[in-house]
């Protein structure tokens, strides 16, 4: 599932949001291709202080805007757990692709990943409210 041809970004969680993460990752069972991603990128994360509030990085309840460069359309989220999820709300979950690529990422991070559909998908964070 992951695209390879460049380096991935840092991604960063707080203790506590990690061990959300790993809990929800741990308990979707099915083949969700957000889950997988999330899977994969959980090996990834730096873990940092849940009080460290100098970071800037996208956490679970973060308001995200982010740059689909193949689209070239920008579009703001909420990342949340996946009883959180609204699409009226654009409220998403770490579960759907998005959410699994966006979290753990900083302003400027570009991702790329390929989707269950084998087209490549890229984003860009443009901005990130807690």
């Amino acid at each position: 599932m992951a695209v390879k041809t460049k380096a991935r970004p840092k991604v960063r969680a707080t203790e506590a949001d990690f061990e959300k993460l790993t809990a929800i990752g741990s308990a979707s069972r099915s083949p969700m291709p957000g889950a997988s991603l999330l899977l994969e990128e959980l090996e990834r994360f730096a873990i940092v202080p849940d009080t460290d509030r100098r970071s800037k990085f996208v956490r679970l309840g973060s308001k995200v805007t982010y740059r689909d460069l193949a689209l070239n359309r920008d579009r703001t989220v909420r990342v949340g757990l996946p009883g959180e999820a609204n699409v009226d709300e654009n409220r998403i979950s770490v579960l759907a692709p998005i959410g699994a690529a966006l979290i753990g990422l900083s302003v400027g991070d570009v991702f790329r990943w390929e989707g269950s559909d084998e087209r490549v998908r890229e984003i860009e964070v443009l901005s990130i409210e807690d």
